[in-house]
């Protein structure tokens, strides 16, 4: 029987900062085909969508007027509240993104007051803690089902006054409070987005044991796709030789990172170390490396230094490169290196896969539940794992890498396009969550090995 699902979520394609947006937007999109769903997202200044309804709220001891933008996106009805701090930048400094917080969920609760008589979600579906006034409100005065996901754990706490704010006095007992905790708390089912990492968390996901499980992130490999490069009917080291070339660089072995440079979560600077180290081994003469990213600016200028040390193999892009270019990549380097030191789920990993780009990763979070590794399994081997934080072990695996036969390469690039494809898809990913949404699906037991 069709259910009437009511999305929250900071990102909404095309408003994208990273991969929660897409992550919600395919799952939105995903169940729109056999349910009604509707997303409720805060504008952001971008002015989406045509009014829809203009009303007035307190917010800090004054009068904020909202005005709600409706759309039709490819199935889904989204909201977009408009008005006050909600036309802030996506993610504002902290003091401000709190508050934005605060606004979204009470604008939230006046928009469902308005549209309850024709249309009351089933189930109202959370995403992260920027959420969880919104999460709060609607529980509170409506009691729908609710669903919270988890897409990275923030591990902040805010202090109580905001919950006071956002008329949720009741869930502030203590001055402090962990956002995050506090939505899990009040959700009738709790997901993260790979099981690796619910059990790498589990110290936090244990407080909620009874309604947890996890939910795999998908890909869309329709766009992730061999058919659509430049050069798709060119043999693959023709490819790489020409997007080397396209930034300056000579044929050779071709490795890449793309991602944040930050010093918490991605593992540049051990990228950075393994490169230092492979410098002094006879194959580095033979290897690229392409770094695709911006962020930290003590991380930037260390890549600028290696690239500047070592010319003729590295190349370093700050700029944000379109979708298409990046495909490009993933279609012609030999492979991606993804050494980050958590990863939730990760979507670099399948967007290679797709592409045959073999990710070389380290053995964490969703990097370990969709990356087969070559040396436990060679047969069925999609890439290579490694252990997080060591440079050394990274360096002894990209020079094995370099050195495998076409054979092994070939096969590992089947598989991983076959695995993306066949296990991670989307359709997968909306499935699960309709059973979460009822009950039916598996949870986490800390007593099943």
């Amino acid at each position: 029987m069709p259910m009437r699902v009511l999305i929250l979520s900071f990102e909404y394609l095309p408003v994208k900062v990273g991969g929660l947006a897409e992550a919600v937007t395919n799952v939105a999109e995903g169940l729109a085909k056999d349910n009604e769903v509707i997303v409720f997202t805060p504008d952001h200044g971008r002015s989406l969508g045509e009014p829809f309804l203009t009303f007035r709220l307190s917010f800090e001891g004054r009068t904020v007027e909202v005005t709600a933008r409706k759309r039709e996106q490819n199935g889904v009805t989204v909201y977009t509240l408009s008005g006050d701090l909600l036309d802030t930048d996506v993610y504002p400094d902290w003091e401000t993104l709190l508050r934005k917080a605060v606004l979204f969920g009470k604008a939230s609760a006046g928009l469902l007051n308005h549209l309850v008589s024709t249309f009351k979600p089933d189930v109202v579906h959370a995403h992260d803690w920027h959420t969880v006034f919104a999460l709060g409100l609607l529980k509170k005065y409506f009691s729908p089902k609710t669903v919270f996901t988890v897409h990275r754990l923030n591990k902040a706490r805010i202090p109580a006054g905001y919950f006071h704010e956002a008329n949720l006095g009741e869930l502030a007992p203590y001055p402090e409070i962990d956002p995050e905790h506090t939505a899990c708390y009040i959700a009738d089912a709790v997901t993260t987005v790979s099981k690796s990492y619910l059990l790498e968390e589990w110290d936090f996901f244990r407080n909620f044991d009874g309604k947890v499980t996890h939910v795999f992130n998908g890909i869309d490999c329709s766009f992730w796709s061999e058919e659509l490069l430049e050069n798709a009917d060119r043999p693959r080291e023709e490819r790489r030789r020409l997007i080397l070339e396209r930034f300056g660089l000579s044929d050779g072995r071709a490795f890449m990172f793309i991602g944040r440079f930050d010093r918490a979560q991605k593992g540049v600077d051990t990228l950075l170390r393994t490169i230092e180290i492979l410098s002094g081994d006879p194959s580095f003469r033979e290897m690229r490396f392409i770094i695709v990213g911006k962020g930290d600016p003590g991380l930037e200028a260390w890549a600028r230094a290696v690239e500047n040390r070592f010319p003729e193999n590295v190349r370093v892009i700050t700029d944000v490169l379109p979708r298409e270019t990046v495909r490009e990549l993933y279609g012609s380097v030999d492979f991606v290196v993804i050494p980050s030191y958590f990863e939730p789920f990760g979507l670099v990993q399948l967007e290679a896969m797709c592409l045959g780009a073999v990710p070389i990763a380290s053995a964490i979070g969703g990097l370990k539940d969709t990356i087969i590794d070559l040396n436990t399994d060679p047969e069925n081997a999609t890439g290579i794992l490694v252990p997080p934080r060591d440079a050394f072990a990274l360096a002894r695996a990209m020079v094995s890498a370099k050195e495998l036969d076409e054979g092994t390469l070939t096969r590992l690039r089947e598989n991983a396009k076959k695995r993306a494809r066949r296990d991670f898809t989307w359709e997968k990913a909306c499935r699960r969550y309709l059973l979460v949404y009822t009950g039916a699906v598996d949870k986490a037991m800390p007593f099943l090995l």
